[in-house]
C-alpha cells in the first residue's frame, strides 16, 4: 500500500459520516439525560468487538479504548465524575482519530484496486471488488453503531459534569440546606460522645457506609464502597463526630464540614480510614 496515499487527511464531511450523523440525530441525549454504569459497559463492549479490518486483517487496533472506557466507568462508580469525564473525552477523540485512519486506508485500498483494474481489467475480479466493498460497508456499520453509543456516553458525562459544577455548595451558610430545624444548635453544643444520639434523633441513619480494600489485579489497591457514596449526600463520621456533605470522591476527597460551613480536602486513603471507623449515610426525617 502507498504510505503517502494512506495518510491523506479525511475530508471534513465524508458520506459515511453524513449518514452516521443523520441516523444518530435521534439518539442525541436530551439536556437532562442521565447516564449510568450500563452506558460504560455497552460502550466498552462495542469497542472490544469492533474490528477495523481490510482484506480480512485488522489494520487499526481499538481494543485499548475499551479498556480505557472500563477504567473510566470505575472512576464514575467511585463518584469521580470529573476524571471520568476527562478520560471519556480523550478516548472519544482517540476513537475518532482511529476510525478516520481506517477510513483513509480503506479509500486508499479502493483507489488502488480501481487503478489496477483500469490498467488490467483481468487483474481484479468483480467478486474481489464486491468482497472489498462488502467488508468496508460492514465495518462502517459497526463504526456507526459504536459512534452513537460512544457519543451518548460522552455527551451524558458532559451534562453530568456541568450539573456537578452548577450544584450550589452553601459554604458560608449558618444553617446549610437539608439540616433539620434546631439540629445544628444542639449538635454544636454537644460533646463528641453525645453527638451520635443527637444525629439519630434528627436523621434516619440506618445505612452504614462500608468499604473493602483489596490488592488490585495489576497494581495498587481496589477500593469498593457499599453503598457507593453519592455526591451531595450527608454523612456522619463517628471517629471525628463530624457531619459532612460529600463534594468530590477521587484520589483527593473534598467535603463540607456542616458544623463550620468550611470546605476541606483529604486523601482518599484518609477518607477510607474514616469510613472504616464508622460512617453513616444520613437522611433528614
Amino acid at each position: 500500500m502507498n504510505e503517502t496515499e494512506a495518510e491523506q487527511p479525511v475530508p471534513e464531511k465524508t458520506p459515511a459520516e453524513i449518514r452516521s450523523e443523520a441516523r444518530s440525530d435521534e439518539s442525541q441525549p436530551a439536556g437532562g439525560m442521565e447516564i449510568n454504569l450500563g452506558d460504560f459497559t455497552r460502550t466498552q463492549g462495542l469497542m472490544k468487538s469492533l474490528r477495523l479490518v481490510l482484506n480480512n486483517q485488522i489494520v487499526i487496533q481499538v481494543e485499548e479504548i475499551g479498556s480505557g472506557v472500563s477504567e473510566a466507568g470505575r472512576k464514575f462508580k467511585m463518584g469521580d465524575i470529573d476524571q471520568a469525564h476527562q478520560d471519556v473525552a480523550r478516548l472519544y477523540s482517540t476513537f475518532g482519530q482511529k476510525t478516520n485512519q481506517w477510513e483513509n486506508q480503506a479509500r486508499s485500498l479502493e483507489r488502488q484496486m480501481k487503478a489496477q483494474a483500469a490498467k488490467n481489467p483481468k487483474s481484479i475480479s468483480i467478486d474481489k471488488m464486491n468482497q472489498m466493498k462488502s467488508e468496508q460497508t460492514a465495518v462502517r456499520t459497526r463504526i456507526r453503531t459504536a459512534e452513537v453509543q460512544f457519543r451518548r456516553l460522552h455527551q451524558g458525562l458532559e451534562q453530568a459534569f456541568t450539573n456537578l459544577q452548577r450544584r450550589p455548595v452553601e459554604a458560608g451558610s449558618e444553617t446549610p440546606a437539608e439540616l433539620p430545624t434546631g439540629f445544628l444548635m444542639r449538635f454544636k453544643a454537644a460533646m463528641n460522645e453525645d453527638r451520635p444520639e443527637i444525629v439519630k434523633s434528627y436523621f434516619d441513619a440506618d445505612t452504614v457506609l462500608k468499604v473493602r480494600v483489596s490488592r488490585g489485579t495489576k497494581a495498587g489497591y481496589d477500593i469498593r464502597f457499599d453503598p457507593v457514596p453519592s455526591l451531595g449526600s450527608l454523612y456522619f463520621f463517628a471517629q471525628t463526630a463530624q457531619i459532612i456533605r460529600l463534594i468530590q470522591l477521587s484520589e483527593v476527597v473534598r467535603f463540607q464540614d456542616l458544623e463550620t460551613g468550611q470546605m476541606h480536602e483529604m486523601k482518599l486513603v484518609e477518607f477510607v480510614k474514616q469510613v472504616q471507623s464508622g460512617a453513616w449515610l444520613l437522611k433528614p426525617r
